[in-house]
Order: structure tokens, then C-alpha cells, then sequence
């Protein structure tokens, strides 16, 4: 299988050659080849350039240009192009359009307007992918596949009559029975008990809103279910036929997919992942009311990434201004940024950078959607210029592919608890809180985070390389991932938690006698007795830690130790919790287990950062300011020190000790600034 990290740092970008003229194709590879892009995507959006009628097939359009790609040394990554069927397909089968809620049919004419649960649409997929694969699988030119193109971007709830009759085969599959399934999705409640199989149907449009939040905890999982054997069916279709070594992923991440799960069935060698930071500062933004961090929070997603792929690329890294003409649109990126963001994308475990795209589309939904070039197709323009400069430095950085970043701390994700709390808005407003504060705290004090994906499959060894692992509120805590995080304490790691900790069942329900934390309580040395939310009529709360009073913020949990090991680390100090119990900590043989009864300010995420000598790692060496980033990969021989100024103005930074700076290959120490957008890179 080939591998990005072979030759360096590669630079990639999206190209449409069904949009342009076939006489300016040469002209534009040797432009990419000039600017130092050695990789294309093609094909994900051309079904219908490809069968123009049903089962008339013409793949000629995108031989004859692979054909000239293996002419110029231009490598291609093809897409399967089944997020936009034809008008022949939707017209002649309409049962393949979904549906939303209200029964709401998406006609043809956008794109992810189909479901995956029709037998004919999943048949004419896998047909068309595997007379691509026996058209194009010779192709010199041709590294990659990618599945399909962002599966559930856009839409991701399938209501079809389809998916009403394999929603209702998933839970006759999982439950057998309807006791077992009434019993366990809590239809007691609101007289929803079920007594035929033909009365379930995906969850349609209800008074309130207020679905049943166990149902809807299953149908997600359905969902994603879904996404997975249909992904699965395009990689099994492919490997039979194409080369060992051409890779297959797709582009994500988007909600209700288990990624975890698609990378454990090797559906995919890679995730990738699509970056536009530019989102953050759309012209509808809210400027007045935000704690995110704008085009830095693109971290989160990279970081998520990362925890699927360690070394991972990015499918669409935008280049330009965007906009749909239907809305999302965002300003050009100011001189610098584009060069800013690739190397964020690249600090955090990137070795393949695509941009999105080529040049801007000149027809459809997207003409607002700016590439490298913009429709006067200027070679000199600003952005083409600074692509050109990336493509020279990334010739500089080719050490630095394959290289893993490096993070000691860990903060956990389950597909269970993220997809539950979609459903329950009331946890998603402190689970949001604690997200977010964590995420301010690492990427504001200069403490490199993974983002750790958690499932009863995770094995104790992947957690060992983290010294300090947060579940900050792990509602649903199986015994097994008990186990697993109960191992991880005992072998020396770390563990926080927060509120609501294990308080509801595999299907979100909470049963009769359920303490907080769950099945965590004996590690934690510690439960809940008491809890609240904060309203709009009553005091901030706030609790004394080490004579540091800390924020806690909306929601609030009286903690009492329950073990002779376990500690009272701060106490709530205002209204009637004053003096009670807000953070304990337990430790056992080389682990620790600490509680934070509360959603985590970001005061709190300090703090624990701090307690547990965790905070701000590479602080001897490079001292910077919190408004820029410090990101670090290493490998066998070295580690690499990337600084990056988000803001408008120069920072001043300090190197503690002598490093090269990898762009300039000269060596640096002591006070120096950092322009506007500019990105440093160094090597011990």
C-alpha cells in the first residue's frame, strides 16, 4: 500500500475536470506541478458523466485525463462518485430519495439526497464503483480511492420507507423480541409500548420535538450502521479488483459514524479530513458572545482526526474565501493565513495537504467557493504565489513525514456518549462547557491533547502513553470500559471525570439505584449525593481550591468520599453547598482518579493541569504567549517545534536553548518575533 510520508510532506489539491475545457488541462498540470502539487482528486461528483444512461457506461473523460496526468508525473486519487446520483437513477427509482422527519422527499438536484437502505441504490453503487475500478485500476497515475465524498455532510437522518424497513430489521436483530426491546428503550413512558413490528418506523416528526431519547440513542447507532456496510460494500468492491498498493479512505469527520469502528474493519488504510478554518469567521458570525477560539478550534477536529489516523491527511484544505450561494460565507484568507492554516493542519499530524481547490467553480452551487486560482485564472495571483512558497518549503520539511505528535494528555471521546448527548439537550449545555474549557486550557497554556476514542474494543496498552486521560462526563460507562479505565489507574495513569458520570444505562436510561459515578465509584473513591443546575436567578458558584477559588460553572454535584485513600481537594464556597465536597481525588498504587463533582470551567482545567504536572510541558525550552500555538511531532531522532501567530500582529517568543529553524536552516535562540500569520518551524 502506498504511503503519503514516502516522499516528504505532499501537497495535493482538488481538481474538476469535467468543469473545464479539456484544452486548458495540460496547461493547468503543469501550473500544479510549478506551484508543487504532485497529487489530484477527481471524479466524486461525475456518476452521471460516467453512466449516462442506466447501464451505459463512458469513462473516457477521466482515462483521457489520467492518461495526460501519467504524461506530466501527476498522481491521482479518484472518488467514488455515488454522493450525487443521476437524474435517470432518481427519476426511474424514486424510493432511493430520502426523506427527513416530516416525510419531506430531497429531490434531485443537490447532493447526499439518497439512502443507503435501497437495495436497487446500494446495487447500481456497487456497480458503478466496480466498473470504475476495472476502467481505471491500471492506471499508472492512480495511488488512492476515496469512498463516496463526506458521508453525512449536509444530510444525516435517513427517513425513507427503506430505512423505515431496516431500522425496524436492525432492532428485530438487537432486541429479538419486543418486551426485550420495550423494556430496554424505556416504552413504558408516554404509552409508547410497541406490540407490532410494523407499528416502528425511524423516528418522524413529534410534538416538542421530545423524541424518545432511547430510540433516538438506537436509531444513531442505526445510522451509523448504515454508513459503515455501505462504505464497507465500496471497499470490499474495490479491493477484489484494484492493486494492493492504491489505498483507500474517505473524508470525514461528520456526525452519527463511527469512524473508530470503520478504521477497526479496515474499511479505510486512512481517514482524512477536510479543513476550513475560514468557518469561524463567516459574515454572520456572532463577534459580541464567543469563547472558541475562531480558526484555531480547527484543532479539535484535527486532533480528532489524529486519534483515528496518527499520521492522517487532509482531503480539502481551503484555499479561498467560501459560500454556497444558498449561505456560509466567509472572507478570503488575509495574506498568510492559507500558509497558516496548512501548517496547522501539518503541526497536528497531517502529512498530505489537498486543497480545495484548483480554481473557483464557474457554475452551480459553489461559484462562491474561491481555489488557488480565482475565475480570472491569474498565475500570478496573491494565493497562488503563497501556495508556490508552501510547495518549496514542504521540499525543506521531508523529515518530518511520518513523524507522531506528541501529547501526554488525553482527552476521551465515545461514540455512545456524544451521540447520546445529541439527544439530551440538557447535558449537551455542560457537556459543551467542559469541552470547550478543556480545549481553551490545553491550546491556551501550551499543552499538547490528544483526542482518544474509547469503546469496549480499546485496548489498556493505547491508553498507557497518557499520562493524565479526561472523561468529563461519561453519562454511559459500561463494565467493560470499566475495566479498561480501571487498569489504566491501576498501571499508573491518571483519570478525571465530572458530573452525571455513569449515571445512565447502555441505552441512556438511568435505573433505579444508579450512584454517580457509576460503574467508576470504587476507582473514584468518591460519589454524588446532591446535584443542580445553576438558573438564571442564582449566584455564580465557585469552589476553593489551595486558596484559588475556582468556577463551576451551570451545573454543581456534592461529592462524599467513600474510601480512606481519597481526598477532598476543594470545596464549594457560596449558597447551601458551602463547605461540601466539589473535587476529590483517590489515589491507588501509581494512579489516580480525580472527581470533579461540576461542569469543568476552564479555571478547573488549569488547575487539574497544574496539580497533576501536566501543564505547559515544553515551557523550559520555548516560552511563548497564549496567542499563539505551540504544536510538536517527534519521531526516533528528533522532536519538531512548530510556533504559529493566528493573530494580526507581531508576537514575541523566547527559545531557551539553541534550535534550527527548518525553513531557513538557520539556528535560533533567544528573543525573536514572529510576523503576522507566520509559522515557525524547529528542530532540536
Amino acid at each position: 500500500m502506498k504511503n503519503w510520508d514516502i516522499d516528504g510532506l505532499v501537497m495535493g489539491v482538488c481538481y474538476y475536470p469535467e468543469h473545464w475545457p479539456k484544452d486548458v488541462w495540460e496547461e493547468d498540470l503543469d501550473r500544479m506541478k510549478e506551484v508543487g502539487i504532485s497529487v489530484v482528486r477527481i471524479a466524486e461528483f461525475a456518476w452521471a458523466l460516467m453512466e449516462p444512461r442506466e447501464g451505459v457506461f463512458d469513462f473516457s473523460l477521466f482515462s483521457e485525463f489520467m492518461d495526460l496526468c501519467d504524461k506530466k508525473g501527476m498522481d491521482v486519487i479518484v472518488g467514488t462518485p455515488t454522493a450525487t446520483p443521476p437524474a435517470w437513477l432518481t427519476h426511474k427509482y424514486p424510493e432511493v430519495l430520502n426523506q427527513d422527519e416530516l416525510g419531506h422527499v430531497y429531490h434531485h438536484g443537490h447532493r447526499r439526497h439518497y439512502n443507503m437502505n435501497t437495495k436497487i441504490y446500494y446495487d447500481l453503487s456497487r456497480r458503478i464503483v466496480e466498473k470504475m475500478a476495472y476502467a481505471y485500476k491500471d492506471k499508472k497515475c492512480l495511488i488512492g480511492w476515496q469512498l463516496d465524498n463526506e458521508f453525512n455532510c449536509s444530510i444525516n437522518s435517513y427517513h425513507s420507507k427503506a430505512d423505515d424497513i431496516a431500522f425496524r430489521t436492525y432492532l428485530k436483530d438487537k432486541f429479538k423480541d419486543l418486551d426485550t426491546l420495550n423494556e430496554a428503550l424505556g416504552n413504558t413512558f408516554w404509552s409508547q409500548i410497541y406490540t407490532d413490528w410494523n407499528q416502528i418506523e425511524t423516528p418522524k416528526h413529534v410534538a416538542a420535538n421530545a423524541y424518545n431519547p432511547h430510540m433516538m440513542l438506537e436509531f444513531r447507532k442505526f445510522i451509523s450502521d448504515t454508513v459503515l456496510r455501505y462504505a464497507k460494500m465500496q471497499t470490499e468492491t474495490l479491493r477484489s479488483i484494484i492493486p494492493a498498493d492504491q489505498f483507500i479512505t474517505t473524508n470525514g469527520l461528520f456526525k452519527y459514524i463511527d469512524y473508530k469502528k470503520m478504521q477497526d474493519a479496515n474499511t479505510t488504510d486512512y481517514i482524512t479530513f477536510d479543513s476550513y478554518p475560514g468557518f469561524s469567521n463567516t459574515v454572520n458570525a456572532d463577534l459580541e458572545n464567543f469563547i472558541t477560539l475562531r480558526d484555531r478550534d480547527m484543532i479539535k477536529n484535527l486532533s480528532m482526526t489524529r486519534g483515528l489516523s496518527a499520521n492522517f491527511g487532509v482531503m480539502e484544505q481551503q484555499s479561498g474565501g467560501g459560500g454556497w450561494t444558498v449561505g456560509s460565507a466567509c472572507p478570503m484568507p488575509k495574506p498568510g493565513q492559507m500558509r497558516l492554516w496548512t501548517y496547522q493542519s501539518v503541526a497536528h499530524g497531517a502529512d498530505f495537504i489537498s486543497y480545495f481547490r484548483w480554481r473557483t467553480s464557474p457554475m452551480g452551487t459553489e461559484i462562491y467557493w474561491e481555489g488557488i486560482n480565482s475565475h480570472d485564472n491569474r498565475p500570478d495571483a496573491r494565493r497562488v504565489l503563497e501556495a508556490q512558497e508552501i510547495g518549496k518549503e514542504f521540499k525543506s520539511l521531508k523529515e518530518i513525514a511520518g513523524s507522531k505528535y506528541v501529547a501526554k494528555v488525553g482527552y476521551i471521546h465515545s461514540y455512545a456518549n456524544d451521540w447520546d448527548a445529541y439527544g439530551d439537550t440538557i447535558r449537551r449545555r455542560y457537556q459543551d462547557i467542559s469541552d470547550t474549557s478543556w480545549f481553551r486550557a490545553a491550546t491556551l497554556s501550551h499543552t499538547p491533547m490528544d483526542y482518544v476514542y474509547l469503546d469496549e474494543n480499546t485496548k489498556v496498552e493505547d491508553l498507557k502513553k497518557y499520562e493524565l486521560l479526561v472523561f468529563s462526563h461519561a453519562c454511559i460507562v459500561t463494565e467493560k470500559v470499566s475495566e479498561i479505565l480501571s487498569q489504566y489507574v491501576k498501571e499508573g495513569g491518571t483519570l478525571v471525570i465530572g458530573a452525571r458520570t455513569g449515571f445512565k444505562d447502555n441505552y441512556g436510561k438511568c435505573p433505579l439505584g444508579t450512584i454517580v459515578p457509576g460503574n467508576l465509584i470504587d476507582i473514584a473513591g468518591a460519589q454524588s449525593v446532591e446535584g443542580t443546575f445553576l438558573g438564571a436567578l442564582d449566584e455564580k458558584m465557585t469552589a476553593t481550591w489551595k486558596n484559588k477559588s475556582i468556577a463551576m460553572p451551570l451545573y454543581n454535584e456534592v461529592l462524599k468520599t467513600i474510601d480512606k485513600d481519597t481526598k477532598v481537594l476543594a470545596s464549594f464556597d457560596r449558597g447551601h453547598y458551602q463547605g461540601m465536597a466539589a473535587v476529590t481525588e483517590k489515589k491507588s498504587n501509581k494512579g489516580s482518579v480525580i472527581f470533579v463533582g461540576g461542569a469543568f470551567s476552564e479555571d478547573m482545567a488549569y488547575t487539574i493541569l497544574e496539580h497533576t504536572n501536566q501543564i505547559s510541558p515544553f515551557k523550559d525550552m520555548i516560552s511563548l504567549p497564549k496567542e499563539m500555538e505551540l504544536a510538536v511531532r517527534g519521531n526516533d531522532n528528533s522532536n519538531y517545534y512548530f510556533v504559529l501567530n493566528y493573530t494580526r500582529e507581531k508576537q514575541d517568543l523566547k527559545l531557551n536553548k539553541s534550535f534550527t529553524d527548518l525553513l531557513t536552516k538557520k539556528d535560533l535562540s533567544g528573543e525573536i518575533s514572529l510576523e503576522p500569520f507566520d509559522v515557525l518551524i524547529l528542530k532540536e
